[in-house]
């Protein structure tokens, strides 16, 4: 039977939170708090003020949307009347200061979310890094998406694949993410489009065209009319990339522009943007059986406090491999759920209607010894992994 923490058992809560610190110990520090509600403005002008409260909603929910949400055009309209004041950036660019309190109870008033300001810091990592005279270019694109969505990122150099060029393990990767200082990892893989594709080009008026090799005699080429043929170019599709973001919660991936991963990402962790009663922060007790050892109530720990919507979890009540962790989070019960639901780490268990789940640790990676001789693209980033030793299985 689960027994409300004495004393003692306090203290082993207190201990698993330092362990869960020291494990990954820049965790307690991840979250950054960005300046939602001042963005840089053309001029003081009312057209540019507009522009500027349009990309504020879009930082302030965390939707795109926002900026042509009706239920948020009368913020839009009146932008001047939430101006606080005009700063410079470190770039000399005009910044505008709008009334941060203000603007978020209109937003909740219209009947939308607010994000919290104190968001993930997350690293970028572009792997394989593109080529020296696209690396800017990728970079910026980067920047700029993350800062419209008001998401705190650094493009780093991070070897994150071993010499096979396979992504190191999601606890090899969170460990080297956290003693840099963030909480989460997005890597991003470019795959190269085909070379664009031209047809034969047309023959003289009048000129049968030349069959393919193998082809039957008198088969005429697709698209062919009476005879000749029409010259056309198969354009090459844009540039894919491939997105893997790595949370101590989930790992999930995303496959889009340069600016995808971004989007994606903010996307999910953002609340919805129409609030509702069910929106609120309430608390939420999650018990949690089969943690065997302390590196495993840490390890819960930390997933559960990185799960989306989560605001605040402590340790409540514990007895030999059971805990039950108190999660304040955003839509309570129903969302903590719903999240769960899509973690691989907790199988739901039947408990009276408090949410129960057992704890599935994660497998050992295997690993797979690269061929004699063999190169992959990889490969440059090799030297970084073997520098960071993969953390130990749950």
């Amino acid at each position: 039977m689960l027994v409300r923490m004495s004393t003692a058992l306090r203290r082993v809560g207190r201990l698993l939170t330092l362990l869960a610190c020291t494990a990954v110990p820049a965790l307690c520090l991840a979250s950054r708090e960005v300046p939602v509600f001042t963005v840089p403005v053309a001029a003081q002008t009312p057209a540019a003020l507009q522009q500027a409260m349009q990309a504020v909603l879009v930082r302030a929910t965390g939707h795109t949307s926002a900026a042509t949400d009706p239920q948020l055009a009368s913020l839009v309209a009146n932008a001047a009347q939430y101006v606080q004041g005009y700063q410079h950036g470190g770039q000399g660019q005009l910044l505008v200061d709008f009334n941060a309190a203000a603007l978020a109870q209109a937003i909740s008033a219209a009947g939308r979310n607010v994000w919290n300001a104190d968001r993930p810091f997350t690293l970028i990592v572009l792997s394989p890094p593109p080529d020296a005279s696209q690396q800017a270019t990728d970079a910026a694109a980067v920047q700029q998406a993350a800062e419209a969505r008001a998401m705190p990122i650094s493009v780093v150099p991070l070897g994150v694949r071993d010499a096979n060029g396979t992504l190191l393990p999601s606890e090899t990767l969170l460990a080297m993410v956290h003693n840099l200082g963030a909480e989460q990892l997005l890597i991003g893989r470019e795959m190269t489009p085909p070379s664009s594709l031209a047809l034969p080009a047309p023959s003289p008026a009048g000129a049968a065209a030349a069959p393919a090799p193998g082809s039957a005699p008198g088969a005429t080429t697709a698209g062919a009319s009476d005879g000749a043929t029409s010259s056309m170019a198969v354009p090459a599709p844009t540039d894919t990339w491939r997105w893997t973001l790595v949370t101590p919660f989930l790992t999930r991936q995303f496959t889009g522009s340069i600016t995808t991963g971004i989007d994606a990402t903010v996307d999910l962790l953002a609340p919805p943007i129409e609030a509702s009663p069910a929106d609120s922060i309430a608390m939420t007790p999650v018990r949690i059986e089969g943690l065997r050892t302390l590196d495993q109530y840490a390890r819960v720990e930390t997933m559960l406090a990185a799960v989306p919507g989560v605001r605040h979890s402590t340790v409540e009540r514990i007895a030999g491999t059971t805990a039950v962790f108190d999660l304040w989070a955003r839509g309570g019960a129903s969302a903590v759920s719903r999240m769960l639901a899509i973690s691989p780490r907790f199988k739901p268990l039947f408990a009276n209607g408090m949410l129960a789940y057992q704890y599935v640790p994660a497998p050992p990676p295997a690993s797979t010894p690269a061929a004699p001789g063999a190169s992959s693209a990889g490969q440059a980033d090799a030297p970084a992994a073997a520098a960071n030793p993969a953390a130990p299985p749950p």
